[in-house]
């Protein structure tokens, strides 16, 4: 029972990780942007790197953690999560933002695939629930960022490079944790087995799903980006963007450990896929008023749409596949083409805001993304249940 335990917060502390160099960014993007005199689209490259990246690299996983084992690979991994993250106080020019973004995006890239088969061997009987911790902690580390930078940014007097550094220190002290917590492997891994086993690239199916993935972390991380910026420009509210920003987050993350909770106890997947497009459209129309009422409204319900749609898109190879090899290579396919694609999502929406001037770019990728999903997803499910 203390391992079963230890293990779950293990889980939880370096899941915590995975989205705090990425999500401390959007609350102070406009101070970099004036600071750094950047454009709309260089500024979102920020945040869309690491995701591009958590796509990119995820290819790389099973050598990896064939050199090195899953143990001192997530330790390893931390410390340059780490060291990355906390260079940002040295390196605050544009450049150098960018290339820490391309290392965040490697940590995470292969961390996160390591916890996925940390999950399968530890909690073979409870994978559903520990993705729902997985989720809530990552949904954390999101609220913690978002909701902290721009009051730290203050303590700092303004200075937003160090703001943005800070973070780093977590993931040194989780990294230590980590290696003195964590057991070593009990069993040979089969990672040859796994690494043998090409991805389904002539399978429709496994496209849909990548379709699926790209397009919900797509619409996620352009809310992430740009939502704060949205209410800034055309509602006037920059003292509670940052505030709607957090709401956001934080619903978000509790939607996506209680969807996939209930999942296994009230209706089909269909049915929560179209609550979750029905709650995205309806935030949509709230999102079009221009009061702080309906922006409350919009953020939670896009909070329920995207914190549903992330575990659903989980799920699907899990629930599609029937052994965990099979699992294994369609997950990895599903992320790394979709990250790859959905990473460039916000960098597209800023490139559409610089020559619109319209930030209501924001509105019509929600609408449009919202209606794919319904459709992929319910032709995905339909094939599932025939």
């Amino acid at each position: 029972m203390r391992g079963y335990v230890r293990n779950i917060l293990l889980i939880f502390i370096v899941a915590f990780n995975l989205r705090l160099g990425i999500s401390s960014v959007p609350p102070v993007m406009n101070q970099i942007k004036e600071s750094l005199a950047i454009s709309n689209v260089q500024a979102s490259l920020l945040p869309s790197i690491p995701v591009f990246c958590m796509g990119l690299f995820a290819f790389g996983i099973g050598r990896f953690q064939q050199t090195f084992g899953r143990r001192k690979s997530v330790f390893l991994l931390l410390l340059i999560l780490g060291g990355a993250t906390l260079s940002r106080m040295i390196f605050s020019g544009y450049v150098g933002l960018v290339i820490t973004a391309f290392i965040i995006g490697f940590a995470v890239a292969i961390i996160g695939p390591l916890l996925s088969g940390f999950i399968k061997e530890e909690f073979p009987n409870h994978a559903g629930l520990l993705i729902g911790i997985y989720s809530l902690s990552m949904g954390l580390g999101s609220v913690t960022a978002a909701g902290m930078v721009a009051q730290i940014t203050d303590w700092f007097g303004g200075h937003w490079a160090n703001a943005l550094g800070i973070w780093g220190i977590i993931a040194l002290v989780i990294a230590v944790i980590w290696i003195l917590c964590s057991s070593k492997e009990q069993k040979a891994e089969t990672i040859q087995n796994v690494v043998a086993v090409k991805f389904p690239l002539r399978n429709i199916q496994a496209w849909k799903m990548v379709a699926f993935f790209a397009l919900q972390s797509g619409m996620f991380y352009s809310i992430l980006t740009w939502i704060a910026e949205f209410f800034r420009n055309n509602m006037v509210l920059s003292d509670k963007n940052v505030f709607l920003l957090t709401v956001f987050t934080t619903v978000q993350m509790t939607c996506s450990f209680l969807i996939p909770a209930l999942m296994d106890r009230v209706g089909h997947p269909k049915f929560w896929m179209y609550l979750c497009s029905v709650a995205m459209l309806l935030g949509a129309f709230f999102l079009s008023i221009s009061h702080l009422s309906t922006a409350i409204i919009a953020v939670c319900l896009f909070a329920v749409g995207t914190g549903g749609y992330f575990p659903i898109a989980m799920l699907l190879p899990l629930t599609y596949t029937q052994t965990p090899t099979q699992a294994s290579v369609w997950t990895g396919m599903t992320q790394a083409f979709g990250y790859m694609i959905g990473g460039q999502v916000p960098v597209l929406l800023g490139w559409l805001i610089d020559h619109s001037g319209n930030y209501h770019m924001l509105f019509y990728m929600i609408i449009l993304n919202s209606v794919l999903l319904a459709i992929i997803g319910q032709n995905i499910l339909k094939k599932q249940k025939s």
